[in-house]
């Protein structure tokens, strides 16, 4: 598996609507990806928030990110946001559910 974290600073204003727009567009198009698993999306409300995608492999994430379908899928929000988002991802090494 593979995880990537985006960590997101949305004016404040626009919290609700950068959220609502995310359900609206983006889930459903990251759900048709292949590979892809899970998405997490966690606020204060304020503007901070980060994003985390989970993927069956790397190279699931990695095609993904070179198709450009991701550029695709932020660019609607860049208005909204405060800085550029910053993105960082890992292999898993370890995961258990309770």
């Amino acid at each position: 598996m593979f995880v990537r974290f985006v960590h997101l600073e949305v004016k404040p204003e626009r919290w609700d609507e950068a959220v609502a727009l995310f359900r609206k567009t983006t889930f459903p198009l990251l759900e048709k990806e292949p590979g892809f698993m899970r998405v997490v999306l966690t606020g204060d409300g304020a503007g901070k928030a980060v994003l985390m995608t989970m993927w069956q492999t790397p190279e699931h994430h990695h095609t993904y990110e070179a198709s450009g379908e991701a550029e695709k899928l932020t660019d609607p929000f860049r208005e909204m946001f405060v800085t550029p988002p910053k993105s960082v991802g890992y292999p898993v090494v370890f995961d258990r559910e309770f």
